[in-house]
């Protein structure tokens, strides 16, 4: 008798719990289920952030130890904005875009609807783990910026990285921000990340700031953009923002 989703879900991550990872082959054939099955399972999975799953490995999260964990509790703050915001900004992509993409968790979630909504996309991005997300979208063509690995934000960074972005032109550039100042710009937590951001931004034509409420008028040091660099704001509180980011 076949289990149901919530006990295949529940076993998955019990075989985890033992093994620090498993190929989804094998995994498929312990949980004896088939890989389409077992896919969509770890497809929730990992938007829940219980596992990570890429190039046919699988691994649970360990929210104490792994340096994934700062990712994931950023992804679960303001979740269901996220999730809002990304719906209306893949209504400003089209078919056969090219488009820069930041490491940012609201942009993980924008990536997630993408590889739903789109059959082919050319994507360049610096988050590892929406290189992750998008790596079996099949009809997508996803590129690495390369670079050095910032610990905690889990982005690729420094002058590889953004000597790759540099060669490059996108016609849009979707990003978020750590903080968004009223009238004044967005700035970021490190340096590294608004360096890298900003040659994304001067090699794109279109720039869409995916950004929720927590972001307005928080301290971050490092200027990325100006705002009136932005072509189009996305975001649940208009009021917040001059009329012409809107």
């Amino acid at each position: 008798m076949a289990l149901k989703k919530e006990d295949r879900r529940q076993n998955i991550l019990s075989v985890l719990s033992e093994r620090e990872s498993i190929n989804t082959q094998e995994l498929a054939s312990l949980m004896d289920v088939s890989l389409v099955t077992l896919r969509r399972d770890l497809r929730d999975l990992q938007k829940s952030g219980l596992v990570i799953n890429g190039y046919g490995v699988v691994r649970a999260v360990n929210q104490e130890t792994d340096p994934n964990s700062f990712f994931l509790k950023r992804l679960r703050l303001a979740r269901e904005a996220k999730e809002r915001i990304a719906a209306k900004a893949i209504e400003f992509v089209e078919e056969n875009d090219v488009l820069f993409i930041d490491e940012s968790t609201t942009c993980y979630v924008f990536a997630l609807k993408l590889s739903r909504a789109f059959k082919k996309l050319h994507i360049i991005t610096n988050g590892i783990n929406i290189l992750l997300a998008l790596s079996k979208v099949q009809g997508f063509s996803v590129e690495s910026s390369g670079g050095s690995l910032q610990y905690g934000f889990d982005s690729l960074i420094g002058p590889r990285a953004e000597s790759l972005v540099g060669s490059i032109y996108a016609n849009k550039f979707f990003f978020s921000c750590a903080s968004l100042r009223k009238k004044i710009g967005t700035f970021e937590l490190s340096p590294f990340s608004a360096s890298i951001k900003r040659k994304m931004l001067l090699n794109s034509s279109a720039k869409i700031l995916l950004v929720d409420n927590s972001k307005f008028d928080v301290i971050a040091p490092f200027k990325m953009a100006e705002i009136d660099e932005i072509d189009r704001v996305i975001t649940e509180d208009r009021n917040f923002l001059p009329s012409e980011a809107i």
